[in-house]
């Protein structure tokens, strides 16, 4: 199986973007980063 570059864990499906740095991260991992982008850009 896949190993998320992030949290290390096993996973089934990974995903990856410019936010990455195009490394594979897990659904939880990628979710969570992109939340934070999202609520940073609120705050500002």
């Amino acid at each position: 199986m896949p190993i998320c570059a992030k949290c290390k864990n096993d996973v089934k499906k990974l995903y990856d973007c410019d936010h990455t740095d195009f490394l594979d991260y897990c659904k939880e991992c990628y979710t969570e980063l992109h939340y934070y982008i999202t609520e940073e850009g609120k705050t500002s």
